[in-house]
């Protein structure tokens, strides 16, 4: 039985979580390592049965001689270090942190359960303020100066990716999920590609108003590289569908003019029949694109986003319009909806600092990092005898992942990209799918490059 599975039928829960982390901007690397242990009679059986059993999986804790120390790639005699590089403290944090507090949570939850080949795992985290210099530092010091065995984030890394591809240390689940990202094959995608958030995005606009010969679409997109790049793939699909691209607008991350967007919304509205807008952006643009919108009475063009849209906070904290007027496309269910490793995250975190957090479907992206990360170190224990980048690697890549139903089932044996989404809306509690992911597999074609 593979990690995961043990860990969706575990179901424990904690009343405070275990770890303690302070956030430094810059380069500061920061550990989220002091997780609850198990007790003492747990660890005696498992060491009992390691010595039965060497093939006992990571979450029964596992043998700490069972792989030798590896401290060139984060593993020591008692700890194994991963990683995770994102923005904490900068303009995106509103949508990076929520998948920081999931893998602290996934963090504190498996070191509870006695951690991972017999050693408690460690998060070392380093706040980048989507700031491009900072995070070469920071990569630096994450893969040279104090090494991890494989990161499980890296928020805004696109210009990292010959980095990556040099150094060959595996990227688990990055939030952009663009063209560059899949000619890198040891970045490991888990959330659906801009191409294929687009096709879900375009097929959900079609049946809102119809038909797609009656979807009058605009783009309103960050002005960063990744948005331009949602904006060429929806453009491509509306095309070769039969829709209506109408152009689009972009907003300064760093000082966003809603009102000026909006105006421009309201005159294609009047002049060109616009209909439905595809947004690029993270929770705190979209709360002030919807809350201009409401402002300015346009409450009749709805939106439909990136993952970056699918955070209940827009709900949460903007106006009650928000919920008819946006939407956006996601991999993964929230905590809060009904699968296995649903019920076993609620529980663990429920009375912990994490618990409000668990609502959002990038705290599960973060938590499903993690134990995927703890799976494929067994996997490369049990099949190389040793941890390091390139067997994590191989392990990623062996065979798929159980997902507990959180996503679709995770699998990079033949490719890097994940070929789930579905568009998810606001149900007064929590984000969940329009249509289960299965329903929307026909509208994804899985072609790219339209990025450039």
């Amino acid at each position: 039985m593979g990690l995961l599975a043990i860990v969706a039928a575990g179901c424990s829960s904690s009343d405070d979580g275990g770890g303690e982390e302070s956030t430094d901007a810059g380069d500061t690397t920061e550990e989220t390592s002091d997780a609850t242990e198990a007790d003492a009679d747990d660890a005696a059986d498992e060491g009992d049965d390691a010595t039965d059993d060497s093939g006992d999986d990571a979450a029964d804790g596992g043998d700490a001689g069972s792989v030798p120390d590896a401290p060139d790639f984060g593993v020591d005699s008692d700890t194994i270090r991963i990683g995770w590089l994102g923005d904490v403290t900068g303009p995106t944090a509103a949508a990076q942190g929520f998948n920081l507090e999931g893998a602290e949570a996934a963090v504190a939850y498996l070191n509870e359960q006695g951690g991972v080949l017999g050693r408690e795992l460690e998060l070392a985290v380093q706040d980048d303020q989507y700031n491009p210099e900072t995070m070469a530092t920071n990569f630096a010091a994450i893969t040279s100066d104090n090494p991890v065995l494989s990161i499980i984030q890296c928020g805004n890394c696109v210009s990292l990716l010959p980095q990556f591809a040099s150094t060959g240390i595996p990227l688990i689940s990055p939030p952009q999920t663009v063209d560059a990202q899949l000619e890198v094959p040891n970045v490991y995608n888990n959330l659906a590609h801009y191409g294929d958030e687009a096709d879900v995005a375009v097929a959900y606009i079609a049946e809102k108003v119809g038909s797609i010969e009656d979807a009058n679409v605009a783009v309103v997109h960050l002005e960063v590289p990744s948005g331009a790049e949602w904006n060429a793939y929806i453009e491509q699909t509306l095309e070769e569908q039969g829709g209506n691209y109408l152009g689009a607008m972009t907003i300064n991350i760093g000082a966003p003019d809603y009102t000026g967007v909006v105006t421009q919304l309201a005159q294609m509205r009047n002049n060109d029949d616009l209909n439905y807008v595809a947004f690029h952006g993270a929770p705190e643009t979209g709360l002030g694109m919807i809350s201009e919108m409401v402002t300015q009475g346009l409450t009749d063009v709805p939106m439909v986003g990136i993952h970056g849209l699918v955070g209940a906070t827009i709900f949460q904290e903007g106006p009650p319009e928000a919920a008819e007027l946006l939407a956006g496309a996601h991999s993964f269910l929230s905590p809060m909806d009904d699968c296995e490793m649903c019920a076993t995250i609620r529980d663990f975190v429920a009375g912990t600092e994490w618990e409000d957090a668990a609502i959002e479907t990038n705290f599960a992206d973060g938590w499903h990092e993690v134990l995927i990360a703890a799976e494929a170190m067994e996997r490369a224990a049990a099949d190389a005898g040793e941890l390091s980048w390139e067997t994590m690697n191989a392990a990623l890549t062996s065979a798929p992942f159980d997902t507990g139903g959180l996503t679709c089932e995770v699998d990079w044996t033949s490719g890097n990209q994940s070929l789930c989404a579905a568009v998810f809306e606001w149900n007064g509690d929590f984000m969940e799918p329009a249509k289960p992911f299965e329903e929307y597999t026909g509208d994804i074609d899985g072609e790219y490059g339209a990025g450039g």
